[in-house]
């Protein structure tokens, strides 16, 4: 799975008044009724949209100058260790797959909520591969980084007043030619209507989680990625969210 990489050489722009929106979907089984027509297997152009899959919720999405990662995990703890024992990042593994891409110059990580597989390889990402990144989650996300992870100075908290919905246009937060919106989202029931690890964290941690459940959900996030041209309009806007909800949740608004 991590060393999956997904490209986008060329993207179907859906042009409206406001924005132009990539969507981009994956599937499975025999072509559906009035699909037709071949694929474009041109060389991108100089301001082509790049995504490249690093495993669970991982990404990295740029667009020529402009780069933010999405949930990079590397780590990868059994299911019986998750359960019983101690967790930790592996640092080993996230230099070993992190290493073949360049994201120093990132300008944001996107954190959508503070479970472990979300957010513990963040700290070792943020420090040796992508040292000029914000990180953007919420204050959930903030506390339990707290001043362990030496990085309250590099994170960017999400307030319940700044988030958007299907209704209601949330703050625009600016990075660089990037806008990105926080959008009101939740996380579903892992089995039997149970969310594991679920809960806020109030008070900044003083030492890193050890175990899974000390990794807190927190608030969970979806978020509207806008790449801007020179002049301020919307050339790609991406859509990112890295829990599976039922709609309404993490809905964007017509903004």
């Amino acid at each position: 799975m991590r060393s999956r990489i997904l490209r986008i050489v060329r993207a179907t722009i859906v042009t409206s008044a406001a924005a132009t929106t990539v969507l981009t979907s994956v599937g499975c089984g025999g072509v559906g009724p009035g699909v037709e027509g071949l694929v474009d297997l041109a060389p991108p152009g100089s301001d082509a949209l790049r995504l490249v899959y690093l495993g669970t919720g991982g990404w990295i999405i740029e667009r020529g100058d402009d780069q933010i990662l999405a949930a990079p995990l590397f780590s990868n703890p059994g299911l019986l260790r998750t359960g019983l024992w101690k967790i930790s990042a592996d640092t080993v593994e996230i230099d070993r797959w992190m290493s073949g891409y360049d994201v120093a110059d990132a300008s944001v990580i996107l954190s959508g909520h503070a479970h472990y597989d979300h957010l513990m390889d963040v700290p070792r990402v943020a420090k040796r591969h992508a040292p000029r990144a914000r990180i953007l989650g919420s204050r959930t996300v903030a506390n339990t980084l707290g001043s362990w992870a030496g990085l309250q100075d590099r994170i960017d908290t999400v307030e319940r007043d700044m988030l958007g919905d299907q209704e209601t246009v949330g703050r625009w937060l600016r990075y660089g030619d990037v806008r990105i919106m926080p959008l009101r989202s939740a996380h579903a029931a892992h089995f039997d209507g149970v969310a594991l690890y679920h809960g806020t964290r109030e008070r900044p941690l003083e030492e890193e989680p050890r175990y899974a459940t000390e990794w807190l959900d927190g608030p969970t996030l979806a978020f509207l990625v806008d790449f801007l041209d020179d002049d301020g309009a919307v050339a790609f806007r991406v859509y990112y969210q890295d829990a599976v909800v039922a709609p309404p949740y993490g809905q964007a608004p017509d903004a």
